[in-house]
């Protein structure tokens, strides 16, 4: 995935913003942190935030301009039923995601399908 350079700036911007929430470059009594010490606070944040966003990505719901499709014969299946819907929680290289899979049934193909999985 290329990144824009205006996606580069956001990026710093939101980096400055997480090395305040980790308590910057020194302890509280002034003393350097080692960068090792730096490192473990970095990837404890870093891995809880692709937690986060993987969250928000799985969660994220169609829109009326992609209707969801088919994934076999590419038509629009019967409206949503949320009696089809089938709760996930997956363990990633970064933590825990977890949604609700929206179920949906295609009468052309008779089968469920669920978007989110692919």
């Amino acid at each position: 995935m290329a990144i824009s350079p205006k996606n580069r700036a956001r990026a710093l911007e939101i980096a400055k913003e997480l090395n305040e929430i980790n308590g910057g470059r020194y302890h509280d009594d002034g003393t350097p942190k080692t960068f090792d010490e730096l490192e473990i606070e970095t990837d404890e944040l870093t891995d809880l935030l692709s937690s986060l966003a993987l969250n928000q990505s799985a969660k994220e719901l169609p829109n009326e301009e992609r209707p969801i499709r088919c994934p076999q014969c590419k038509a629009v299946p019967k409206p949503h039923d949320p009696d089809d819907d089938e709760p996930m929680i997956i363990q990633t290289a970064r933590g825990e995601a977890e949604w609700v899979n929206e179920g949906y049934f295609c009468r052309r193909c008779r089968r469920s399908f669920f978007p989110s999985a692919g």
